[in-house]
């Protein structure tokens, strides 16, 4: 399908529209070496992985409430933000059988911190750095340097604290690499150098909740909970991609309410409901979930 109404024609295709009675999808997207696409199942505890040509579906079992943050690496290992169900969460690393290699606890700078651990993104740095989001927890962002050392940040050099620092990525259009923010409750994005100093902040208008950031050529790429998916240029000039439906006034949203009970929402193609996570493929493709019961997975090129 493609959407004309844009300034850039996009072609939107979907690849996985999930039954609202499995549960919810709330899930972060990643892109494996054969170009396969990686995201959560409805009702957690699993990964679908999805061929985009074929679009064969294939399922395995993790030991993770919720693949609410996903990074594949360049050996193809999955990385998972869990942010748990009702209890503090977890960062693993797994294969493709989803056998867990690595877990990452929460890094503690006090005891009074302990259980509060509700990690949702992860980006992993050319030099070996892991770089963690806990948006759901103490809205830290912390890096596990390659030499095993941890650092943490709370974003208070910017001049305001982080408020739900929902999304981590790397900034390859930066040859120092660069660490970007999708500080969500603050309504803006942030960008740290490497070693986690305080560069600048993105604001705009349409940046209402930013959620998950990819990189492609020149351009950030970014979901805002609420409807939009934006692009940010290399000026920090941020625009709609695909604007906003308008639909988070809606009663029950990101589902709706029929009779007492909540239930997935009408979606149709070209129109956003919730977009969660996002990720570009080496051909340029773009790849975003959607946050309902069931869920939704979405090519736009």
């Amino acid at each position: 399908m493609e959407l004309k109404a844009l300034a850039k024609p996009i072609q939107w295709e979907t690849l996985f529209d999930g039954d609202s009675k499995d549960g919810w999808m709330h899930s972060g997207i990643g892109v494996l070496r054969d170009g396969r696409v990686v995201f959560e199942a409805p009702g957690g505890a699993a990964l679908l992985f999805v061929d985009p040509r074929s679009h064969a579906v294939e399922r395995i079992t993790v030991d993770v409430a919720v693949s609410h943050g996903i990074a594949v690496a360049h050996d193809d290992s999955i990385w998972i933000c869990d942010p748990g169900a009702q209890a503090p969460g977890q960062v693993v690393q797994i294969d493709l059988d989803g056998k867990i290699l690595r877990r990452i606890e929460q890094p503690l700078r006090n005891k009074d911190e302990a259980g509060k651990w509700r990690p949702t993104s992860v980006a992993l740095a050319a030099n070996g750095d892991i770089w963690i989001g806990d948006g759901y927890g103490l809205s830290l962002v912390h890096v596990i340097r390659s030499n095993g050392t941890i650092e943490s940040f709370d974003g208070i050099s910017s001049g305001t604290t982080f408020a739900c620092a929902h999304g981590v990525a790397i900034d390859s259009r930066d040859s120092n690499g660069s660490i970007v923010v999708a500080d969500r409750s603050n309504k803006r994005i942030v960008f740290l150098t490497h070693t986690g100093e305080y560069i600048r902040s993105i604001v705009s208008p349409i940046l209402t909740s930013p959620s998950s950031i990819a990189v492609r050529g020149n351009s950030l790429f970014v979901t805002d909970l609420y409807g939009a998916i934006l692009e940010v240029d290399e000026k920090d000039v941020v625009s709609a991609l695909i604007p906003t439906s308008n639909v988070n006034g809606r009663e029950g949203w990101p589902n709706r309410i029929v009779g007492a009970d909540s239930v997935a929402p009408n979606v149709s193609q070209g129109e956003l409901n919730s977009p969660h996570g996002i990720t570009v493929s080496p051909d340029g493709d773009i790849y975003f979930t959607e946050w309902y019961l069931g869920g939704r997975a979405v090519k736009i090129s």
